[in-house]
């Protein structure tokens, strides 16, 4: 990486750093205020520079995926190079992650079973389903899942809806 490059992102990060205390104190100075306008104002202005901040580290970490699964993966493996140690850096290895699905499920299942590893095959329940459920039986039939077999948990939230 370039050196100005380096400089700018050890200040820019400095600064993030910094300017993070300094919004931790500004929100802790408006909740004390009780003032819900004031309190609602504040946090738009923090979800604004969020978002702002997620898209420019979404743009690195999109650079740092692709250096990682690409551009370094080609390089290494064009010098013939499966592992190196660098000065400064550590030891850089290449190795590589798996993934499977089953594409015909009933089929799969079978074919797991017959070659004995059927004991990969686990019943599972979707989470977020599972969350959906419990809502509805609170909140449309009033009823509550059973304490002793299910933990439900509620966290507010605030939303902002932009109005025409």
């Amino acid at each position: 990486m370039d050196e100005a490059t380096k400089i700018m992102l050890a200040k820019v990060t400095s600064d993030l750093t910094k300017v993070t205390m300094m919004v931790r104190t500004d929100t802790t100075d408006v909740v004390k205020l009780n003032d819900h306008v004031a309190l609602i104002r504040h946090f738009n202005d923090m979800r604004i520079a969020m978002d702002q901040i997620k898209e420019a580290r979404k743009a690195l970490e999109e650079m740092t995926d692709h250096l990682s699964a690409i551009d370094v993966p080609d390089v290494m493996r064009n010098a013939g190079i499966k592992t190196t140690t660098i000065e400064g850096v550590g030891r850089v290895t290449v190795s590589h992650r798996f993934s499977c699905s089953i594409l015909d499920k009933d089929k799969g299942y079978d074919w797991l079973r017959s070659t004995g590893n059927g004991s990969l095959i686990t019943e599972t329940v979707n989470s977020s389903t599972l969350a959906a459920f419990a809502k509805n039986k609170l909140e449309v039939e009033g009823v509550d899942l059973p304490p002793d077999l299910f933990k439900v948990g509620t966290n507010p939230y605030t939303s902002i809806t932009k109005v025409a």
